[in-house]
Formats: C-alpha cells, sequence, structure tokens
C-alpha cells in the first residue's frame, strides 16, 4: 500500500508492506523505491512518524543515489570473460585456503542487486555476481578473496578481517572502490 507523509516542506512516499517483523524496517533500494515493512499490529501513525523520524537519513540516500546515477558505468569484461577470470582467480587463491582446510568449492554465478557474492560453507558453493563484469580487476580479486575467507570464518567478525588481512592486505581500498561500482543502471 502506498503512503505519503509530510516531513516540513517535504513530502514522502513509501511503500508499506506489512509482515511478520519484529520492528519497523525502511529500505531504500537503488532506483529510488521507499519501502517500509511493519507488523500488522503498528499503527499507521506510529510508521508514519517513524518514516518523518527518518527524513534526513532517506534524503541523504536519495541524493547518493542520483550522485551515482551521474557516474558513467563502465564495463570491463564480458560475461564470458568474467567467468573465466573469476575462475582463475579462485584457482589462484584456492592453494592458501586448501593448506587451511577448505575443499575446492563449487563456483556459480547469477545477477543478484544488493550484493557481490555470496559463499554457503557446508554445501561448499561460491556464487559471483554477474554484474563483477563492471567492476576493475583489483575489486572482483577482493570479492573471491573475501567470499574464500567465509570458509574459514563464516561471518563479518573480527575474526573473519584480520583473515581477509592475511590474504589482501589492502581490503579496505579495494572494498571501497568496489562500493563506486553500480550493480545496476
Amino acid at each position: 500500500m502506498i503512503r505519503t507523509v509530510k516531513a516540513g516542506e517535504k513530502t514522502i512516499e513509501y511503500d508499506l508492506q506489512i509482515k511478520k517483523v519484529k520492528n519497523i524496517n525502511l529500505r531504500i533500494y537503488p532506483d529510488g523505491r521507499i519501502c517500509v515493512s511493519a507488523n500488522r499490529w503498528a499503527s499507521k501513525k506510529s510508521i508514519d512518524a517513524f518514516v518523518i523520524s527518518k527524513t534526513e537519513f532517506i534524503f541523504s540516500a536519495l541524493s547518493k543515489i542520483e550522485e551515482k546515477k551521474a557516474i558513467p558505468r563502465v564495463q570491463y569484461y564480458s560475461e564470458k570473460e568474467l567467468k573465466e577470470l573469476v575462475l582463475k582467480l579462485c584457482r589462484k587463491a584456492f592453494p592458501y585456503f586448501e593448506k587451511r582446510g577448505v575443499a575446492y568449492p563449487e563456483i556459480k554465478f547469477r545477477n543478484m542487486v544488493s550484493r557481490w557474492g555470496s559463499c554457503h560453507p557446508t554445501k561448499s558453493v561460491l556464487t559471483f555476481n554477474e554484474n563483477l563484469m563492471f567492476a576493475p580487476l583489483e575489486c572482483i580479486e577482493y570479492v573471491v578473496l573475501h567470499e574464500f575467507t567465509h570458509f574459514i570464518v563464516a561471518n563479518h567478525s573480527k575474526e573473519f578481517y584480520d583473515e581477509l588481512f592475511r590474504v589482501c592486505p589492502d581490503y579496505k581500498g579495494r572494498r571501497n572502490k568496489l562500493k563506486e561500482v553500480k550493480i545496476r543502471e
């Protein structure tokens, strides 16, 4: 259900979704849509008040989305080249992880909206976003090493980043550069 609230001079339109959630949640999508999820017991008044309380965050996020749209998207690789490159980088990274007891995983590719890769340690599967074709080599290397590191530490704790640092000492710079890459046009 689409709702509209006034926050001073500004108007915010959002899509309210009633779900089995504990808290009121707000999400802003790359296309600028604002979605709010709440449970059926939350009053419309309290949901609207929540959205109004997030006005500064919402308009800051929408501004960043507009800025990203202004940056042209560069395609570095074709889909085939990307897949070959990722497989090559996986083979290159594997010896380090093999010494840590990691079996060579199944490698998959798919189009993802909000993440560059995923790791399923119990299934021994790494999945990479096909949109990595819009990322430079150093960012793709970072994603491969990041996902492989999840076989050793399955979360994003300090221990995980300490482990990632061992195989990719400049991961912070690469991660920041990756943040500038648009997943969607």
